[in-house]
C-alpha cells in the first residue's frame, strides 16, 4: 500500500534465504545484523547445546544479553558458517566457532548445529543442539 514502510525483511523469499543473508553479515563481522531479522519475541533456545550460560533467552533484549555474554567469553573468535539445510520454516544451520577462552586460555575448536525458525520473513525461535542428528530431526529432515 502507498505510503507504508518497506518491510525490514522485504525482498527475501524464503527461510533459507533469510538465515543465509544472516548468517553471510555476521559471519562478515556484522554483529548487530541480527537486529534486522530476528522478531521482536524471538526465542532463543540454548538449553541443549552444551554451552554455559543460560538455557533460554526471550526477544530482543535476551538475545543481545546472550551475544554480549558469549561473544564477551572469546578471544580471537572466528565463525564459519558450513551448511544450510531448509524444510518448510525451519532452516538447519551447521556452523564452527573456534577461539581462546578469556578466562582459561583453552583454545576451542567446535562445530555447533542449529535451528531456525522462519515466519512472515522473520526469525521467531533459534535451538541450539550439540547433535546433528537431534537438529534433523527437529527440522523433520531425518
Amino acid at each position: 500500500m502507498a505510503g507504508e514502510a518497506e518491510p525490514r525483511h522485504a525482498g527475501v523469499s524464503s527461510p533459507g534465504e533469510v538465515v543465509r543473508t544472516f548468517l553471510e553479515r555476521y559471519a562478515a563481522g556484522d554483529r548487530d545484523c541480527w537486529r534486522r531479522v530476528f522478531a521482536e519475541d524471538i526465542v532463543w533456545d540454548v538449553s541443549r547445546d552444551q554451552i554455559p550460560g543460560e538455557p533460554t533467552y526471550h526477544g530482543h533484549d535476551g538475545v543481545e544479553r546472550f551475544f554480549v555474554e558469549w561473544l564477551g567469553a572469546w578471544e580471537g573468535y572466528e565463525f564459519e558458517q558450513l551448511e544450510l539445510l531448509e524444510s518448510g520454516p525451519y532452516v538447519m544451520s551447521v556452523f564452527r566457532q573456534s577461539g581462546r577462552g578469556k578466562g582459561s586460555g583453552i583454545d576451542i575448536d567446535r562445530t555447533f548445529h542449529g535451528v531456525y525458525e522462519v515466519r512472515d520473513g522473520l526469525v521467531v525461535s533459534y535451538t541450539g543442539f550439540a547433535r546433528r542428528d537431534e537438529a534433523l530431526e527437529a527440522t523433520g529432515l531425518s
